[in-house]
This record gives structure tokens, sequence and C-alpha cells, in this order.
């Protein structure tokens, strides 16, 4: 009976391990980031990434997310935090476990609004956070160009 005790208890605490949500501080905020399956992504602070930060799967399949601390630190809270929920949201919609192309305007969405739900966003740090990306040009890999970018998000913090 012990052995089969032991062995649940073992199961029990990977389960909850893979379930517990990973927590990590940004711009001064507690955060978290799951994946669709409930999986916790991990964080990977990389100051060589030639972006802001990426979301992707470690060797293992594992989803884990990089962002470069360098150019976090020169944005303001409000910038850091929608740069962190915008790779997370590619891990929470399933764009990166699934191979999907990234819709990065459906990422832009879901950091709004997760934001907005979780108080990163009041209204005037939100505003401030759009002007900065208005002259953002856009990229090949989906991002739009800053006002189509900024119309669309404003559209995703007013949703209900």
């Amino acid at each position: 009976m012990k052995p089969v005790a032991t062995a649940l208890a073992a199961g029990l605490a990977l389960f909850a391990a893979q379930t517990a949500k990973a927590q990590h501080m940004i711009a001064g905020y507690p955060v978290f980031c799951n994946d669709f399956r409930g999986l916790p992504v991990q964080l990977i602070v990389d100051p060589t990434l030639n972006d802001v930060g990426m979301a992707t799967l470690d060797a293992f399949g594992r989803p884990i997310m990089l962002l470069n601390p360098r150019v976090l630190q020169g944005l303001p809270p409000s910038l850091q935090l929608f740069w962190y929920g915008h790779e997370c949201a590619h891990h929470a919609l399933g764009h990166v476990a699934r191979r999907h192309l990234s819709n990065e305007a459906e990422a832009d969405c879901w950091a709004v609004r997760t934001g907005r739900a979780q108080g990163w966003f009041p209204p005037q740090a939100f505003d401030g956070m759009i002007r900065m990306l208005g002259s953002n040009p856009g990229t090949p890999m989906g991002h739009l160009p800053g006002p189509e970018r900024i119309r669309n998000m404003i559209i995703c913090y007013n949703a209900p």
C-alpha cells in the first residue's frame, strides 16, 4: 500500500507543478503565463536577443518566453507589460505549440484585454503606450503598422 500512496503523491505533485502558474515580476507587477494547455511558460532573460521578446518552445517542446532586459529597461512600465503579455498570448492562444502562423493582431488584442483586466493598463497608461507604438512601421512577420495596430488595440481595449 505504501508504494501506491507514494506513487500517487508523486503523480499529484507532478500534476500540480505542471498546472501551477509560473509567476514573474515585470515592471513591479507579479505576472504569470500559462499556455493554452495550462502549462506554465518559463521566462528566460536573454540580453542577446535581437528583439524585445520571443515566444518559442524548448528542445523538449515546453513553452518558453525569451525577453531582452536591455530593451525592456528603456521602456515605460506599460510597454514592458504589453510586450510580456504579447509574447504570453502566442502561448495562451496556441500559436507556438500548434505551429500556427502567428496572428500578431490577435496577440496584441489578448495582451491589451488581459492587461486591462489585470490593472496593468489604466486609461492614461494605455493612451501613453499606444502613442509610443504609433510610429512603428510594422514587420514582415505580421505586426501591423502603427496606426492600424493602434486602431486594433483601441477596439480590443474598449471591448466588454
